[in-house]
């Protein structure tokens, strides 16, 4: 006859990590769990924010939808909402796993968090010293081209797009990298393997794939 043994004290922590794991998750995908202070609501956009909400977010939001109307894969405004930081405990709690970004949106979330934010200066700015700085209106319409892409091809697939497709459609959207061609090859001797550049030649890469193929988004994911 076999007797098993439980430590003192495993079930209750056992169950903590179970709560610990669930309040994770689900502060991940709801990020206005975290109290930001500052909540509007402008059309089909609702802003959580650090800092008192500038009232020009409105004409970025109007910038970031003229820019998502372009693409050919834009079916109207988007229901989702935008979290902007001040790039302090909010946002290391929330971008974990990829701190030196300027945006991020997990799958299947229609939640946007943002880096360190300037309304007023229509910037994001992640710290680094090249390629460290973007229109907050270009990252919106960024951000929010990947819930496009998941809405056109399906969340699993847009997952499992390559890189230069997904971040060079996004960038390719937004009209913008945070390099300019200078810093660009700058970076190829300095930092080859910067992110930034990666997402520069992702951006290049697309709108190349786009004139030879006559600019249709299908075709570019499907790799033609």
């Amino acid at each position: 006859m076999t007797t098993r043994v439980r430590r003192r004290g495993q079930g209750p922590v056992r169950w903590i990590a179970s709560v610990l794991l669930l309040l994770a998750v689900a502060v991940v995908y709801a990020p206005q769990l975290l109290a930001f202070p500052y909540e509007q609501r402008i059309g089909t956009v609702t802003v959580y924010a650090e800092r008192p909400i500038d009232p020009r977010i409105g004409s970025e939001l109007a910038r970031a939808e003229g820019l998502l109307r372009a693409s050919p894969i834009y079916t109207g405004p988007l229901d989702r909402s935008l979290f902007l930081t001040d790039g302090g405990w909010r946002w290391r709690l929330l971008a974990i796993q990829s701190p030196g970004a300027f945006a991020f949106r997990r799958p299947f979330s229609l939640a946007i968090v943002f880096n360190r934010s300037d309304i007023g200066a229509d910037r994001v700015t992640n710290g680094r010293a090249i390629g460290g700085s973007r229109t907050l209106s270009g990252v919106i319409a960024h951000e929010t081209t990947h819930i496009m892409i998941a809405n056109h091809v399906g969340e699993l697939r847009s997952a499992m797009l390559p890189t230069w497709q997904s971040e060079g459609y996004a960038d390719h959207v937004a009209r913008e990298s945070s390099l300019t061609d200078a810093d660009a090859e700058s970076l190829r001797t300095t930092g080859p393997g910067a992110s930034s550049l990666v997402y520069y030649d992702a951006r290049r890469r697309v709108e190349a794939s786009l004139r030879a193929n006559g600019g249709s988004v299908d075709a570019l994911f499907a790799g033609r």
